[in-house]
């Protein structure tokens, strides 16, 4: 079955038990955005798993909901170019675009990383030298959520005198009213400040291949070091290392990553 664009078109061809093809701007899912990086190669197939963590890195290639949707049905999904020719021989298809796949080929050389994700439209706050008491991440974090603000990364400071620093991102959009609400929070939650910075951005290494290989942390940060970058914040899953930077590097990060882990073409 060929579909359209989004969710229904997955919705269809699971109903069908057929595969899907989904048809967007780009020709396929690339190792990065080849705007930032001319290098960038098409993969040729990427584990539903790492096209979820893409997507919801900021990888616009999909939208994570018609992702979720192929793999709640199994749907073995394309990614095509809406310029394809849709009468193309099937042959040829199977040659072009991206398969999402869902079968764990442990024969197949694995790469250890897939793609470098990242998402420009973060922001910072600090709340700084709260009561390092039960309940501190509650007090700070429930009045965000009651104001429907997404919180994505999140650190808490060792204790230092009873007291710690509590820092977590958002998205950029919701800087400014989730400082006004903690703002005015300060005084109830015993903060001595509130500190914001709205130019960050958060650059991903993805890759199932972490599972089975180590040093890829210390390969990403060394790599980050050597181009004088500084890391804010860290955070990771079983195939996924983020680090939140400052704005200005971010395309200098993509690109030293993108190479260090042997993404380019050639």
């Amino acid at each position: 079955g060929r579909g359209g664009s989004d969710t229904s078109a997955v919705a269809v061809a699971a109903a069908l038990g057929a595969p899907c093809d989904i048809y967007t701007d780009v020709d396929g899912v690339y190792t990065t955005d080849p705007r930032i990086q001319s290098r960038a190669r098409r993969l040729e197939k990427v584990s539903y798993e790492e096209m979820l963590e893409m997507a919801s890195l900021g990888a616009k290639v999909l939208q994570t909901r018609s992702v979720e949707f192929a793999g709640n049905y199994q749907v073995p999904t394309r990614v095509l170019s809406s310029l394809t020719d849709p009468l193309m021989p099937l042959e040829e298809e199977a040659q072009s675009g991206t398969l999402i796949s869902f079968e764990e080929e442990s024969n197949m050389e694995q790469a250890v990383i897939s793609g470098i994700a990242f998402n420009r439209d973060e922001a910072k706050i600090t709340v700084l030298g709260v009561p390092d008491k039960p309940g501190v991440a509650f007090h700070i974090l429930g009045p965000i959520a009651e104001a429907n603000i997404e919180v994505d990364m999140i650190i808490q400071n060792q204790s230092v005198d009873g007291k710690t620093d509590f820092t977590f991102t958002v998205p950029r959009g919701d800087y400014v009213r989730a400082m006004s609400v903690l703002e005015g929070q300060q005084q109830a939650l015993g903060a001595a400040k509130v500190l914001g910075d709205a130019k960050v951005s958060k650059v991903s290494a993805v890759g199932v291949g972490m599972r089975s290989h180590v040093g890829v942390a210390s390969q990403m940060f060394r790599t980050l070091s050597e181009e004088g970058i500084n890391i804010q914040m860290i955070s990771t899953s079983e195939i996924k290392i983020s680090v939140l930077i400052d704005e200005k590097y971010m395309e200098l990060a993509v690109r030293a990553l993108h190479k260090a882990f042997g993404l380019e073409q050639g």
